[in-house]
């Protein structure tokens, strides 16, 4: 049964035994399909997992309708849920897995892939690294807080989806994009100007249309700061340097109340980004990112695109949660957080952050979820043998979809 094998994975320790794991039931049909269905980003089931807690090993050769109707839209609203609560209650936690779009036993993709090649479809976008220039000049653009969205218009016809690949509709800004002319646009979804105080309000309302329960997204802002020909994106080949490529977008896009262009400023000098930021910071703007005139674009996170912010942010694994003292007595006080970070093992309690909405949630919310959580540092203690984060914030519950 696929849960047992989940079973055997959070046991293990170690990125090798758990890849040695995977590879042992590299015939097991079902246990593949399993993973492709809870980690395929194009795949969206438009629900929440359940909270009911049965744990059966029924059949799960059979749940795969129940998920078809669900990512179909064969059912929806409150007919959906309680078909969810019906998988949940016949497949029990493997179901709830699949929904969560997460083993919950520290398995990533990569590892996915590395023991069974290609099996999980992947979607690449240029991430940055917080990193300084070693030359310049520089490109520098605010750093707006919203969503990542890739927008692909191909004569009129328009996708849009988030750094992980799930497809986002939402009718205005389809309206807008099918104006453009054909190809791979890079930008930042944002409320209003994309400052840190809105971040709250864009996820929330992208999550809404992934959830199926909204089709618009009222006052957001499509920022674009790249573009590619269409040929380039399928390729992974772009010959053209930064520059160039702005100077085409520039030149060729159509902006509306929903669509703009971010501007770009040629900055010379390690002063003249210090300066640059506190002034964005001052405003209420996460921070900037720059890029070299002369970079091309990579599907990868390098050196080359970089992020200039007070804080870092990182995703890490609920494995428990600590009740709550005094007025919190019951609630959630805190979240037992882990993972790995560059060959570190990250081990920290999370409080700072959740809302009382937050903390009065059940605590099986939580446990097995992937957290999004800002911090300022990695830190290890004298005599430790894990490391943890310096001022840890909660930033959210990025559940199936890691907007």
């Amino acid at each position: 049964m696929p849960i047992k094998i989940v079973h055997e994975l959070r046991i293990a320790k170690g990125r090798n035994a758990k890849l040695a794991i995977l590879k042992k039931h590299s015939n097991n049909t079902l246990w593949k399909n399993v993973l492709v269905a809870m980690y395929d980003s194009s795949i969206n089931y438009y629900v929440s997992a359940p909270s009911d807690a049965t744990f059966t090993e029924g059949d799960c050769n059979d749940m795969f309708d129940i998920l078809h109707a669900l990512s179909s839209r064969l059912v929806t609203g409150n007919k959906a849920r309680a078909l969810a609560t019906q998988g949940s209650k016949a497949y029990g936690e493997i179901f709830r897995l699949v929904l969560k779009g997460s083993l919950g036993a520290g398995v990533s993709v990569k590892s996915i892939n590395a023991a069974y090649p290609c099996l999980i479809p992947t979607f690449d976008v240029m991430l940055a690294e917080k990193n300084k220039p070693d030359e310049f000049p520089v490109l520098a653009s605010i750093k707006y807080d919203g969503v990542r969205v890739v927008a692909f218009v191909d004569r009129g016809s328009v996708m849009l989806k988030t750094r992980n690949g799930k497809n986002l509709d939402i009718e205005s800004l389809n309206n807008s994009m099918a104006k453009q002319t054909d190809g791979a646009y890079d930008c930042e979804l944002v409320m209003g100007d994309g400052l840190q105080e809105s971040r709250t309000s864009i996820t929330g309302e992208v999550n809404r249309v992934l959830k199926g329960t909204s089709t618009d997204i009222v006052g957001c802002t499509l920022c674009i700061f790249d573009k590619l020909t269409l040929q380039e994106w399928e390729s992974k080949e772009c010959s053209r340097s930064l520059r160039s490529r702005l100077c085409a977008l520039n030149e060729e896009i159509i902006s509306d109340i929903l669509i703009r262009s971010i501007r770009q400023k040629e900055l010379n000098s390690h002063e003249e980004i210090e300066s640059l930021f506190q002034d964005m910071y001052a405003m209420g703007y996460e921070g900037l990112i720059l890029r070299y005139a002369d970079g091309l674009y990579e599907w990868k996170r390098t050196k080359s695109l970089m992020k200039v912010k007070s804080t870092d942010s990182l995703f890490l694994e609920c494995t428990d949660v600590i009740e709550g003292t005094g007025k919190y007595v019951g609630m959630v006080g805190s979240l037992v957080c882990t993972g790995m970070v560059n060959d570190m093992v990250i081990k920290v309690k999370v409080g700072t952050g959740l809302s009382d909405i937050d903390r009065d949630k059940p605590f099986e919310y939580y446990i097995g979820s992937t957290i999004d959580v800002e911090y300022n540092d990695i830190v290890k203690a004298i005599g430790a043998s894990h490391f943890s984060l310096f001022l840890p914030v909660f930033k959210r519950v990025a559940g199936d979809y890691d907007v």
